[in-house]
C-alpha cells in the first residue's frame, strides 16, 4: 500500500483491501501454551504448519480507524472529542498526545467457523490449532495497521505511541462501549456484545496516540507486575517514584 495520504482529524477510512499479514508460527506456539526454548513434537510441529496454510483460506482481513482531537488529560482520563477513557496507565501514557487514532481490526467470521465445525467433528486438537492462528492472525493485522498509521504520521513529524486495547492494564473491558461510540465497526462487520466483547471473536479494538510530544513508551514501563505475558517493556522504577502532572492538551 502507497503511504501518500495524511492523516488528519476528523478523517476515518475503512481498508478491506492490501492488508498483508504473515502469520508467525513461533506465535503460534506461545498462544497454546508453549514457551519459546520449548521443542514440540513432530507431529504438533507438523499441525502447526498445515492449520496455518489452512487459515489463509479463511482470514479476510479489514480495518477502520478514525482520528479524534485529545481534549484534556487528567490524572485518571483521556477525553477524545466527546469520548471519555478511564484509566490511570492510559492517562500517564496520553499526557504528551494531541489525537488519537480509534480503530478496530478483524480476520472476519469464516475462520471461527471451521473452528467450530471441526470442534463439531470432534477434531479438537486440529480446532485449538486453528483458533490459536486465529490469534495471531488477528494480531498481526493489528500490527499491519499501527505500522500504517506510524509511517503516514512520521511524514508529518510526529510521534506515535504504543496500542492499547479494553482489558489491558486498569482500562477495564466496559469502555469497549465507549470506544465503539468512536467507529463504525460496523463498516467492517463487527459488532459489540451487551457483556463487552466483539463479533466476530477474533476481533480487536483500540486507541493509538499521535503528536508532536506523544511519549513513546508503554505502560509497562511504569507497571511493576511480575511474568506479564504481555509486558512490552521492563519496570521502570523511575516512573513509578516519580509524580508525574500530565499536562492539559487542546487542539
Amino acid at each position: 500500500m502507497e503511504l501518500k495520504e495524511s492523516i488528519e482529524l476528523g478523517s476515518s477510512r475503512t481498508i478491506k483491501k492490501g492488508i498483508k499479514i504473515e502469520i508467525d508460527e513461533v506465535e503460534v506456539h506461545r498462544h497454546l501454551g508453549y514457551k519459546r526454548e520449548q521443542c514440540l513434537r513432530s507431529g504438533v510441529s507438523s499441525l502447526v504448519d498445515s492449520q496455518i496454510r489452512t487459515a489463509y483460506k479463511f482470514i479476510k482481513p479489514a480495518a477502520y480507524y478514525t482520528i479524534k482531537p485529545i481534549m484534556d488529560v487528567g490524572d485518571s482520563k483521556v477525553s477524545a472529542d466527546g469520548l471519555l477513557f478511564t484509566s490511570h496507565n492510559l492517562a500517564r501514557v496520553f499526557s504528551g498526545c494531541s489525537q488519537a487514532a480509534i480503530f478496530v481490526v478483524t480476520i472476519g467470521e469464516a475462520l471461527e467457523k471451521e473452528v467450530a465445525q471441526l470442534t463439531k467433528e470432534g477434531e479438537i486438537l486440529k480446532a485449538a490449532v486453528l483458533d490459536a492462528v486465529g490469534s495471531v492472525a488477528v494480531e498481526k493485522v493489528a500490527d499491519w495497521l499501527e505500522s500504517m498509521i506510524r509511517s503516514i504520521t512520521a511524514t508529518n513529524g510526529n510521534k506515535v505511541g504504543w496500542r492499547y486495547s479494553p482489558g489491558y492494564c486498569d482500562w477495564d473491558i466496559t469502555q469497549q462501549k465507549e470506544l465503539f461510540r468512536g467507529l463504525d465497526g460496523n463498516s467492517i462487520g463487527v459488532n459489540l456484545t451487551g457483556t463487552c466483547l466483539m463479533m466476530p471473536r477474533k476481533s480487536i479494538s483500540g486507541i493509538i496516540g499521535m503528536g508532536e510530544y506523544c511519549n513513546t513508551f508503554s505502560a509497562c514501563h511504569f507497571c511493576g507486575k511480575k511474568n506479564c505475558p504481555n509486558r512490552r517493556e521492563e519496570f521502570s522504577r523511575w516512573h513509578s517514584n516519580k509524580i508525574r502532572n500530565p499536562k492539559q492538551i487542546r487542539v
